[in-house]
């Protein structure tokens, strides 16, 4: 058998662990997808945590979520966030997104997007994922970003909001951004 074949029947059987009824066997799946796991298992990751009454195996998904380090996943995540099927786990994705270290700068826009449409502590999360980014978007992410935001905040200019504060916070550092 060769070394990929290998892999992928350890990840079958783990995800197979992880979508069981066992939490034991889910718990150790977890921990093995650690370092036996990629990008391809966050969708199953996000089911079990939506169908899991399990506090214990909610917190090591994020935990996993958290710490993965792929630099396939921002792609990814940043299709999970889009999927309304998601939107319960929307505010841990945003989460996994600057604990995880990895590169966003060019899904700055639909970061800003995705802030757009959501609720407070959501654009707060997006706020806090701007804010400690490294390195500087190209400008064409930047002014997609800028658009996207100047767009909603035009409609919304008689609203009056912490959402729309926090939004007008991103905008200062979309245009720091954009000096740099």
């Amino acid at each position: 058998m060769t070394e990929e074949k290998s892999k992928n029947k350890k990840l079958q059987l783990l995800l197979a662990d992880l979508q069981g009824k066992e939490l034991t066997k889910q718990l150790e799946a977890v921990e093995s997808l650690r370092s036996h796991g990629d990008e391809t298992t966050i969708e199953a990751l996000l089911d079990t945590w939506a169908a899991t009454k399990s506090e214990e195996l909610k917190f090591e998904i994020e935990d996993l979520l958290n710490t993965i380090k792929f630099t396939t996943v921002p792609k990814q995540i940043m299709t999970f966030l889009h999927n309304p099927k998601y939107a319960a786990q929307k505010l841990m994705l945003l989460s996994s997104i600057w604990n995880s270290g990895l590169d966003y700068l060019d899904h700055i826009a639909d970061l800003v997007a995705i802030a757009c449409e959501s609720e407070l502590l959501e654009v707060f999360e997006v706020e806090t994922i701007i804010e400690n980014l490294e390195g500087v978007p190209s400008d064409e992410v930047l002014n997609e970003a800028l658009v996207i935001l100047g767009n909603y905040l035009n409609a919304h200019k008689n609203e009056s909001s912490p959402k729309i504060d926090l939004l007008l916070q991103i905008g200062v550092m979309l245009k720091r951004m954009n000096d740099e």
